[in-house]
């Protein structure tokens, strides 16, 4: 700096008045500090503690030994690591890469949320929903909060898109969050077995499925915040009566005003319906399993 300055003409007192900095601070070097000696009886005496007294707090060692400082217990116990470990947690934020959907069945967003009903009682509503048609494909209104639950809700969006199967050149991703349901064993399987690739969002990241979570905020604004519903029963006909108004009725502004079904026909999401010369669906049942019966008579019950 010295020689820039020489170039300059300015001398190093009126170059620091122009930048509000003192010879002080300019020259100033830190210094690095020796780590303090421990103190050998207070040493010895964290070294004697045993059983449940380990597991005290520098505060409350100091209160156990009642005749040293806080602060030097608490220095003597990180450096002989006798701290309390702390929880280590997930990964708080995981902020996936957010990529706009460009066609239906490019990627799906599940999501369980909570319906009240009688004095205090919930039931459970596993919802999926396409993020580019914007359709709700699978659902299960359930009194249950299980991994099962979730797991029908998956089966029920795979059969309503692709009865025969997904087709193996399809990519497509499903969007859920850690919770308990969806991390378990049985739920992992089904997305296997129907070929969907699973990705795990962060915790506390609304915003890696922003799809689902303003669909849960139409159906809380528009359907529950608006009824007090006696009865699981009641509870359950007023989401169906919703579900068939949102996807066939509702105007949504994101997709041209259309209504979510017919915006997804118009998408090509159903291309995958046609079934083959030999292949009739026979029948359903609500967890998705379905029936197939070929030309030879012969017939097997495959799940999606």
């Amino acid at each position: 700096m010295t020689d820039k300055l020489k170039i300059t003409g300015l001398t190093l007192t009126d170059a620091l008045k122009s930048v509000g900095l003192s010879k002080s601070s300019y020259y100033y070097k830190p210094k690095t500090q020796r780590p303090r000696a421990l103190d050998p009886r207070l040493s010895a005496e964290l070294e004697k503690l045993t059983g449940y007294e380990l597991t005290y707090g520098y505060r409350k060692v100091t209160e156990y030994f009642k005749r040293y400082n806080h602060k030097k217990v608490l220095r003597h116990m990180q450096r002989l690591k006798m701290t309390q470990p702390r929880k280590i947690k997930g990964v708080r934020f995981t902020v996936l890469p957010y990529t706009p959907p460009t066609k239906s069945n490019e990627r799906w967003e599940v999501d369980l949320t909570y319906v009240p009903f009688g004095l205090k009682e919930c039931a459970a509503l596993f919802t999926i929903v396409d993020c580019f048609d914007k359709e709700v494909i699978g659902d299960n209104f359930s009194r249950f909060f299980t991994a099962n639950e979730s797991r029908v809700a998956l089966d029920k969006a795979v059969f309503s898109r692709f009865p025969i199967g997904v087709p193996k050149e399809l990519q497509l991703v499903v969007r859920v969050d850690r919770g308990s349901q969806f991390i378990a064993k049985i739920f992992k399987e089904a997305a296997k077995l129907s070929r969907l690739n699973i990705q795990f969002y962060g915790i506390q990241c609304p915003n890696d499925k922003p799809y689902i979570e303003s669909f849960v905020s139409k159906y809380k604004t528009e359907e529950v915040y608006r009824n007090c519903y006696e009865t699981y029963d009641v509870a359950k006909n007023a989401w169906l009566s919703y579900k068939f108004w949102y996807n066939n009725r509702r105007l949504h502004q994101s997709i041209g005003y259309q209504t979510p079904s017919r915006f997804a026909r118009l998408s090509g999401a159903y291309a995958n319906l046609s079934l083959p010369m030999n292949v009739t669906v026979k029948n359903t049942c609500p967890t998705g399993l379905v029936r197939r019966v070929c030309k030879n008579s012969c017939s097997l019950h495959t799940k999606f």
